[in-house]
């Protein structure tokens, strides 16, 4: 995916092929190659196969084809202002060097319209790296504190500090080293391999529920490679009501538990393998 300033077509037709929205239009662009075309009402009254104003047109985004499916589903349900944001967090972040993957970027856009969802719903979801984040990664969670203003003045929502450290931390996965991405991929491909062994689903590895997974596990191997061992937080009280929903659960969490320890030489507490069982039950009601 490429993203694109405003650019003159020349005179050229930009044709409709798929209006999501009055924002948001998939196109064939006049050199024939399809793009998600973005802007102020650019879908308002198109239909497939009409001309879209090159005047309404303030974004491109050349998808290729292995990411299309992911950014597709995602802007059924984005809404303009959030892509907006993102799309300012991201050029900040590139101005300060960080250089955004196809994959990082829609994460983090993801990760910004889930959290102003849970916001809006009055959902907290504690940040328990928050504290290291600050020390360890100052100049991602600086970038962090001022993409909480970004996200404020586009979207109208204000987020909490933990927000700032989530953000921080899309920005560390997509810094590390070669052999940090290595094992953090050997980590994660056993994990998920214990989930669909364990539970016999249809799985997607890039449906959006896993890619959260996935992200999660990664963020887990960097606390794990930080921290060490740490002490054992108190049990949520969902925690028991989410277990008993289904049997497999159990099951999965502690063999991903015993993974994990043979893996890092660390234990997992409470509150992570909470976290973790709130994505198995959105993963397993998605592939049931």
């Amino acid at each position: 995916m490429i993203r694109l300033p405003n650019e003159s077509y020349g005179g050229a037709a930009v044709k409709a092929i798929r209006v999501f929205n009055n924002n948001a239009v998939s196109a064939v662009m006049p050199d024939g190659r399809e793009a998600i075309v973005l802007g102020k009402g650019i879908g308002f009254h198109k239909r497939p196969g009409d001309t879209v104003e090159e005047r309404c047109i303030e974004k491109v985004y050349y998808v290729q084809d292995e990411m299309q499916t992911k950014f597709l589903q995602m802007l059924q349900n984005v809404e303009p202002n959030v892509m907006r944001a993102a799309e300012q967090i991201l050029a900040m972040a590139e101005d300060d060097g960080f250089s955004m993957s196809n994959q990082a970027t829609i994460s983090l856009i993801d990760h910004i319209s889930f959290a102003i969802d849970r916001q809006k719903k009055g959902i907290a979801l504690p940040n328990l790296l928050l504290n290291e984040t600050q020390l360890l990664y100052q100049k991602e969670y600086e970038l962090g504190r001022r993409s909480l203003k970004i996200i404020e003045n586009c979207c109208g929502v204000e987020l909490p500090e933990d927000e700032a450290g989530y953000i921080a931390l899309h920005l560390v996965a997509i810094s590390v080293d070669r052999n940090a991405a290595y094992g953090f991929l050997k980590f994660v491909k056993g994990a998920l391999d214990i989930v669909k062994e364990t539970y016999s689903i249809p799985f997607d590895q890039n449906g959006l529920d896993a890619v959260r997974l996935t992200t999660h596990l990664k963020f887990l191997m960097q606390r794990i490679e930080q921290e060490g061992p740490w002490e054992d937080e108190e049990e949520d009280p969902m925690y028991d009501q989410l277990l008993s929903r289904d049997p497999r659960h159990k099951v999965c969490l502690d063999r991903m538990e015993e993974f994990i320890r043979q893996s890092t030489g660390c234990t997992i507490g409470n509150q992570e393998k909470f976290y973790i069982l709130i994505h198995l039950t959105k993963l397993l009601k998605r592939g049931e």
